[in-house]
Order: C-alpha cells, then structure tokens, then sequence
C-alpha cells in the first residue's frame, strides 16, 4: 500500500461521512423485483433469436468468402479494389462478431439471474461508492444501471398509489421520455401518452404481435412502460386507484455542462443546458449543430459541401458534446463522428466508405462550434488542470473535497513499462507490463483526469444531497444513475422540486474553485505560482429554481 493511499485511509477514518453513508443506506434500503412481464418477452425473443431492441444475434454472422480463385499476391490489379472491399467487410463483421460475443454472455446472465429472482417478492442491491463518491450497485447483471433490458427488468417492491391525473402526470411524461419523445414541453409529452393509450394496451395484450414499442429510443423500457400505462389506463376508465411500481426517471441536460456552467455562472452556457427557465427545452446539441453547419458553409469547399448534402443533425454532435466536461479531446471527437458518419452514410455516399477526411474536417468545426457554445465549461476545466498540474509537478497527488464532506485523492502514479522472455514448447514469448513507480506522479494523466474527476465528484454530491433530502421528506425508494433520478411518478413532483433546490443551494454554499486555490496555497510550495481562479458570469442560480427543463 503506498504512502498516499495509507494517508487517505487514515483521513477517512476520521472524517465525518455520515452524509454519504445516509445516502447509501437509502439506496440499498430500496426494494426490487423482477418484472414478470418483460422477463417473459425477453426470455420468447431471446429464445427465438431476434436481434430485437438491440439485442446481439445468438450466432455470430457469417464471415465473406474469399472472392477469387488464386491467391492475393497473384491478384490482377484490376481486382486489387475488390480484394480490398472484401477484407474490410470481413474485418467489420469479425469486430462484430467478437463484440457480440460478450453482449451475449451478458444477456443470457442477466436472463438467468432474473429468472432466479422471479418469485421474489423483494430483493435488495449492495451499493458502493467510488473514489470520487459516484454510487454504483455491485451487482453487474441485474441492476438499476445496466442496459436498457436490464432497467426494464426492474420494478419498485412497494407500489405507490395514484389517484389523481397528477399523480400520473410524470407516469405519461416517463413514457414519451423513454420513446424519444422529449424535445418538446412537458405538457405535450403528457398529452402524447394520453393519446397513445391504444398503442400501449395493444403491446400490453400482444407485445410479440404488436412491435410499437421496438419504436422506442429505449425499447425494453418503453415495453415496461406499456404495460404500466395499459394497466393504469384501464383503472382511470373505470374510476379506480393505481398502484404503480414503474421507476420514473426525471434526466439532465448534459449534466457534466450543467455543472460547469454552474461553477462559472456562465449565462449563456447554462441557457443551452436548461439552467434558466424557457418555454420548451433547450437542446445544445442542436445549437452546435446549427453553429457548425455555419462554419461549413462559411468554408466553401467541396468537402464541406458534400458534409452540407448529407445534413448535419444533432445527434451526429451529441457525443463529441458529451465527452468535453470529461477531457474529451479532438482525436475522440473524429472518431465518434467516424463512427456517425458510417451509421448516417449506408449505401452510396460521396466516400465509398472512406469516412477518415471528412471526419476529420467535420471533427475540426464541430469541435469548434462546441468551444463557442459553451465557452465558459473550456475556462473551469483549464482551470482545474492548472491546478492539477502544480500537483503533479511538486509530485503530490491531486485533491479536494467534495461539498458532502468526501476527500478524494486522485493518485496516478508513473508507470514504467516491463518485458519478460519466457520460453514455452520451444518457442519464444514475450509478456510486457507496467508498473507502478512508488512515490511518482504521472503528470500528464493527472491532468487529463482531473477535470472530469473533479465534475463526477459534483454530480455524485447533487445526488447524495437530493436523496438525503428526500429521505428526510419520507420517501423510501429510488432509482439513481449519477444524472437521472427517479422514483414513483406521484413522488417525482417533489423529487423534481428537491433536486434543484438541492443544486442551488450546494452551489451557494460550495465554491469548487475557490477551495481549489486555497487548498493549493496549503499543500503546494511556497514558491508556487498558483493562478487565481476565473471570474464568474451574471447567472442567477435561482433561475434553477424556475426552470422545468432543467431535469425532465
């Protein structure tokens, strides 16, 4: 054990954790149980073999079958571009077949396990914090954070009761949430279920028969869904009670910005991530598209043209938007858009496939359009990592405290890489490793790290907060994935209300940067240079307060 760690032990041994400790305890009080309903129209498509609502194919597909008579070296160079298409066909489907694998593996345990659980009237999960305090269940199957099947698998053990339209107010809004439908008002989502009803009570009736909710942008969910609105839908018909166990969730707007926008008041960052109140919900993702479809055309180019022709659409800037609270960098950027590209672009395309040129002009303006939009999240995070820098320069390891009162220590120790001969059945094999060098900070992984650690350990403060609060409330279950909070659709009104109050509050009280600085001046050298952190904007954080959209 090094030095840091037995140091960090010794301080959380004596620090007061009672905040995070109340809120795990709330977690892993919450009781589950299977959904009898979607685990036997998991178990039938499983079973049948459909790739339905992204499952994995139970065989891997077959691989193509080499075009020619003779061998590659001895290829005609007319049939050089043919050879080629071949090979990379072959090596997509090889890739797919060797990511399918594991997809499977966990499919079939998360069945096997439900299906062990099936006649279980509770079940509880064992939860655990990471070093930055972010909660997660141990279990990796079965579990509220899993993939969309497994979410779906889930339930509440204890119902809740609705009675009136507001109580199934967030019943409907989860609903259009789960089928894509949340770019519009809540009022209209609300309405959409409603109006949907049939549609729900069909796949209630027949879900194998009746495919809408294969629709969805969460299937298995929306399958869930169904069920709970057919159900409920048919109690409002004949005048009567609810009692509801679906988990409504209540997501924000790319959290990780919300956070950082926050931090600096940054007015026009926080306007783009629903911090202030609006009309209907903001999309950021949708201003970088509309910003980085302007520089395109402001670039004249054929490329840019062809780029233009296809459409730039906001979910070909979702991703590279989401990674940039977390140290995304250009590289990664390209190749989720690489990667959007090959999905957009089936067929005949100006690129015969070849998506490398244009990915790398469009990753160059949307990265752009991106440092424009939200210009204030580039200043906290350069901030952080000048900080964090001085640390790793003076060999410390970098830390801070979170608003719950958590240390956490980022420790990345340099790595020096090993190679080891060994000699089996005759031949030569080689083994290489790194290993931790004691007492060294690796500086440039400490940087590119604390920023996003930095942001994680805020967004698992804002959530340890809401739930100890809503404990206090007297409410007993949840459903948290680090920026979705849910419950049971009559309690989300006062979840909704909790969690901004929450945010706000934490970021009067609570100023990440400051405390950097002044923990800076204490653990660093005196000869540090350590930078005054930025100014802040004119965002009223009690604006939050006022605004819907800011989880929804």
């Amino acid at each position: 054990m090094s030095a840091a760690t037995t140091a960090y032990i010794a301080d959380l041994e004596e620090r007061d954790l009672s905040v995070e400790l109340k809120c795990v305890n709330a977690l892993q009080q919450t009781p589950w149980h299977v959904n009898a309903f979607v685990l036997e129209v998991l178990s039938n498509v499983w079973e049948s073999g459909h790739s339905w609502a992204d499952l994995p194919p139970r065989d891997n597909l077959p691989l193509p079958k080499y075009p020619f008579k003779c061998e590659p070296a001895f290829l005609a160079p007319e049939q050089r571009d043919e050879f080629l298409r071949f090979k990379s066909e072959r090596n997509k489907i090889h890739t797919f077949n060797n990511k399918s694998m594991s997809r499977r593996i966990q499919v079939e345990r998360t069945i096997q396990i439900a299906e062990e659980y099936a006649t279980a009237d509770n079940m509880w999960y064992v939860w655990q914090l990471d070093f930055r305090g972010r909660k997660y269940p141990v279990e990796s199957f079965l579990s509220p954070q899993n993939a969309d099947y497994s979410k779906a698998l889930l339930e509440f053990s204890n119902p809740a009761t609705i009675t009136t339209s507001q109580d199934a107010q967030w019943l409907a809004i989860h609903g259009a949430n789960v089928f894509g439908v949340d770019k519009v008002s809540l009022e209209d989502r609300e309405m959409w279920a409603y109006m949907n009803a049939d549609n729900a009570i069909a796949v209630y009736e027949d879900p194998l028969e009746n495919k809408w909710w294969l629709e969805a942008d969460k299937p298995w969910q929306a399958l869930a869904w169904c069920k709970e609105w057919a159900e409920y839908s048919v109690a409002r018909a004949n005048g009567e009670p609810y009692e509801t166990r679906l988990p409504c969730a209540s997501d924000g707007t790319c959290n990780g910005l919300q956070h950082l926008s926050a931090i600096l008041r940054d007015y026009e960052g926080g306007r783009s991530v629903n911090l202030t109140p609006s009309d209907k919900p903001q999309d950021i993702y949708s201003d970088v598209a509309v910003r980085t479809t302007e520089l395109l055309q402001q670039d004249g180019s054929e490329l840019a043209h062809q780029l233009l022709s296809i459409g730039i659409c906001r979910k070909i800037c979702k991703r590279p938007v989401m990674i940039v609270p977390y140290s995304g960098t250009l590289q990664a950027c390209s190749q989720y858009i690489t990667e959007s590209l090959t999905d957009k672009c089936t067929g005949d395309n100006p690129w015969d496939d070849d998506f490398f040129t244009p990915a790398r002009l469009l990753s160059k303006y949307v990265w752009q359009a991106i440092s424009e939009v939200i210009e204030s999240a580039g200043t906290v995070m350069s901030y952080i990592q000048s900080i964090a820098k001085l640390y790793a320069q003076n060999n410390k390891p970098f830390q801070w405290v979170t608003p719950t009162n958590l240390l956490v220590v980022q420790d990345y120790p340099e790595r020096k890489g090993r190679q080891i001969k060994t000699h089996i059945s005759g031949s030569t094999h080689k083994l290489n490793w790194k290993e931790s060098q004691e007492g060294t900070i690796d500086v440039r992984k400490t940087v590119s790290g604390s920023s996003p650690n930095v942001t994680h350990s805020l967004d698992a403060a804002a959530l340890t907060l809401t739930v100890n609060t809503c404990v206090d409330l007297g409410m007993k279950d949840f459903a948290m994935v680090h920026d979705s909070y849910g419950t049971h659709s009559p309690n989300m009104p006062a979840l909704n209300s909790v969690l901004r109050e929450e945010f706000v509050k934490m970021y009067q009280d609570f100023d990440i940067l400051f405390n950097l600085y002044q923990g800076a001046i204490v653990d660093l050298p005196q000869d540090c240079l350590i930078p005054a952190p930025p100014e802040k904007g004119g965002l009223k954080l009690e604006e939050v307060l006022l605004s819907d959209y800011f989880f929804s």
